[in-house]
């Protein structure tokens, strides 16, 4: 068995890992990053949407990576009203293959060494600590010994659940998605559009998200509460055969998204867990990119941090969780409370809630107006609406 020593080694190549893996390597220590896939950002299991201000907190965005501008977006409540949603906020479609193989190059650039095709399958541990990891390459396995490992391997992270972090989601807080990558589709460029109802979509929404000239994600997120297993493919079928016909389908992706409250505790001695892993995913909109960017960050920094202070126990590293403490965990513990409150309202609900809007002037047509009439029937959340669309 092969064996190596690191100060940092991080176990997935997405968005959080990535972002550990630059993040760390950046303070000085020796950082590894270890992919399963063969490719950084293949394949896609994403709507591929982020605000621009939430990457240019960590570095200037650059165009080869983003697919389009948003620079519309539009609800659609069941009865098809719709309702254009006005945001300060300027938004963009990546194209994911090319954006997490530039954190990657990002992550090399800073320091860090990259691995793909690397199965990990075990840690190493002493008296309860961990210790590094052991993964499996071309058939020959390997050991690499590192003061702090960092689990950014998915939603199910088993790097976290081998050190004790429990990983295990109850159906109500984790939703099966779909997405196709359609030609053909006559959307207007740059206009985002989500539509809502029981029936289109239980628990959850279908979304549009235009790519270039007549190209465009058109995907599903349904409670896996509600839903069986083939739900999402079949609504998303049905979705698109009425509103384009039998258009081109470019890819297919398929997945489990978070949607439940943080890991509570994201440490162990030796350990630290971020990204999905850390249930960091938005647990109203799915939306994962910008959790797992903070997240990662925060976690090479705190890692690298505790490995020049020579304390990587769980003490040492729970800078960590203060940090996404302030950066994560109370908006997601905020928009689960939300997303529970939405779980509960009818069809009727929506379309009243749509028609409302529509009846107040165009600059009003904002989220927090929508929540707040969405929600008016249950006042005990009004505060986590002000509190989330100040």
């Amino acid at each position: 068995m092969a064996s190596e020593k690191y100060d940092v080694v991080i176990v997935g190549g997405g968005p959080a890992g990535t972002m550990a893996g630059a993040a760390a390597a950046s303070e000085g220590v020796r950082t590894l990053v270890l992919e399963r896939d063969s490719t950084f950002g293949i394949p896609v299991r994403c709507g591929e949407g982020v605000g621009v201000n939430q990457l240019e907190r960590f570095f200037a965005v650059d165009e080869k990576y983003v697919a389009a501008r948003i620079k519309g977006l539009y609800m659609h409540s069941p009865d098809g009203t719709e309702v254009p949603v006005v945001s300060s906020e300027i938004g963009l479609v990546l194209e994911r293959t090319r954006f997490d193989r530039w954190l990657a190059e990002f992550a090399a650039l800073s320091g860090a060494q990259l691995r793909t095709r690397c199965e990990v399958d075990g840690l190493v541990t002493d008296n309860g600590s961990v210790r590094g990891i052991y993964f499996t390459r071309f058939g020959k396995r390997h050991k690499v010994s590192a003061d702090v490992v960092i689990a950014a391997d998915g939603v199910d992270s088993r790097v976290a659940r081998w050190a004790g972090i429990p990983t295990q989601l109850k159906p109500a807080d984790f939703e099966s998605a779909y997405q196709f990558m359609l030609a053909g589709v006559d959307e207007e460029p740059g206009s985002c559009h989500f539509f809502f109802g029981n029936d289109i979509a239980p628990g959850g929404y279908i979304w549009i998200f235009p790519k270039g000239d007549k190209v465009a994600n058109v995907g599903i997120g349904v409670s896996s509460k509600l839903c069986d297993g083939g739900t999402a493919y079949r609504k998303l079928k049905e979705f698109v055969r009425k509103r384009w016909g039998e258009p081109a389908v470019i890819s297919e992706a398929a997945g489990g998204v978070p949607v439940a409250r943080p890991v509570r505790q994201p440490v162990r001695d030796g350990m630290i867990v971020a990204g999905d892993a850390a249930r960091h995913t938005n647990p109203l909109t799915g939306g994962g990119i910008s959790a797992a960017l903070i997240g990662g960050h925060h976690a090479g920094k705190v890692a690298a941090g505790a490995v020049k202070n020579g304390d990587v126990t769980s003490n040492g590293l729970k800078e960590y969780m203060s940090r996404i403490d302030k950066d994560i965990v109370k908006a997601n513990l905020r928009a689960y409370r939300l997303k529970e409150g939405v779980y509960k309202l009818s069809d009727k609900a929506f379309n009243r809630t749509a028609h409302q809007i529509m009846a107040l002037p165009a600059h009003k047509h904002t989220l927090r107006n929508v929540f707040l009439r969405g929600l008016v029937s249950q006042p005990k959340l009004m505060v986590d609406v002000i509190k989330a669309f100040v």
